[in-house]
Formats: C-alpha cells, structure tokens, sequence
C-alpha cells in the first residue's frame, strides 16, 4: 500500500505543477517551468512551450494516478505502484527530450533567431550539478539495502535481499560512472565557444537522458532474469 500511495502523490503533484503551466497562468522566469534556450529567450516561445508542457504533466499525472487508484481499490495489483513511478520518470525524460526540440521548432516558426537562444556557461553547470547528484544517489543506491525510497525498486528486488544487492550494486554504479562523465563532459563545454556549446550541448543531454532510461530497462531485465 505504502507504493502505491508514494504513487499516487506523484500523481498528484505532476497535475499540480503541470495544471498552472497548462493554462498559461507561468511568465517566463528561471525556477519553474519548461527552461530551454529557446523559452527563455522569448515571451510567445514559452507559452507555447509551457501550455504543451503543462499539458503533458497533467497528462501524465492524470493516467498514472487513475492505475494508482484502480490499485487502492483493488481492481489492479497494489505492486503496480513501483512500476507507475518507474514509468513517470522514464515518461518526464522523453517528454523532455521531445520539448526540447519543440521549443527549438517554435522558436523558428516566430522568428526567434540563433544568436537570440544563446545557451551561455551557466547552463552546462548546473546540468553538470544534475549530473553528480544522480551519479551520488547512484553510488548510494549501488550500497543501500531495500527501503522504499533509494535504489531500483521493483518486486523483484523487494522480495529477495540477494536480487536488490546484485541489481543496485551493478545498476547504481553504472548509473554513477555514466552519470559522472557526462557530468565532466558539461563541465567542459563551459570553456567552449557558443556556437559550440550550442552545438554540443542539446546532443549531450539527449545522450545523458537515454543513459538513465537505458540503465533502468537494463536494471529491471537483469532483476527478472536472477528470479527466473
């Protein structure tokens, strides 16, 4: 039950956040939001952006929190819980992905120009910041024993102690080492030109994302295979 209500308060906060941004009720500002290049640099981009972005977190949130509550009913198995926040998390990394490239197209339909979406040096920092404190949590997952909160949390791992040591240590430490060079590799493009920045900086954070989605269908295929 305790999963399925973490679930469910996912859920909820995923509408939450994502109902104002739907309506268009945000100004662009630097803390909340959908934050590219292209939305920052112009009014009309970010509301188009934002209202779509919005969108896809109620979405999202809407979907996974009507399975969460088929489960609290009983209709559907109560461990359907960790697979619901497993599938938010890979769902928000796609959608970023996606939005990331939208923001680049309606930045073009409304004239906003290249020079305009300049990425800037503080950028690639504060993602690289993103990238160590995953790289942490993975290191710490790779040592934790099973809890509800750290670690690759499936009903695998949770019903055999040995299955969550084997399956954290391998995923969490590769999650860390990956996480960890795509962290240096932002660093370094804080000493790069814009152009190349620009250039750079959207195919490594494409590449930064598919790792995590990539560590966690491999992290839940290795989990199934050690119970068969």
């Amino acid at each position: 039950m305790e999963n399925v209500l973490t679930s469910l308060g996912l859920a909820v906060l995923f509408v939450v956040l994502g109902a104002p941004l739907m309506l268009g009720k945000v100004r662009r500002n630097g803390f909340y939001g959908a934050r590219f290049p292209a939305t920052m640099a112009d009014d009309r981009v970010w509301d188009v952006v934002n209202r779509k972005s919005g969108f896809l977190f109620v979405a999202g949130g809407a979907a996974a929190g009507i399975v969460d509550l088929l489960a609290v009913a009983g209709v559907v198995a109560r461990d359907v819980g960790l697979y619901v926040a497993g599938a938010l998390l890979i769902y928000v990394l796609i959608a970023t992905v996606w939005l990331w490239r939208y923001s680049e197209q309606v930045a073009r339909d409304v004239g906003v120009t290249a020079r305009d979406m300049e990425v800037g040096s503080t950028t690639p920092l504060l993602v690289a910041f993103s990238c160590f404190a995953i790289a942490i949590v993975g290191v710490l997952s790779a040592f934790s024993t099973p809890n509800p909160w750290l670690g690759f949390r499936v009903p695998a791992t949770f019903a055999d102690p040995a299955v969550w040591h084997q399956v954290n240590l391998k995923s969490g430490l590769t999650l860390a080492g990956l996480s960890g060079v795509f962290g240096f590799m932002f660093l370094g493009l804080r000493g790069m030109s814009e152009i190349e920045r620009k250039r750079l900086f959207s195919g490594l954070l494409i590449g930064w994302l598919a790792a995590i989605i990539l560590v966690a269908v491999a992290g839940a295929l290795f989990a199934d295979s050690l119970t068969r």
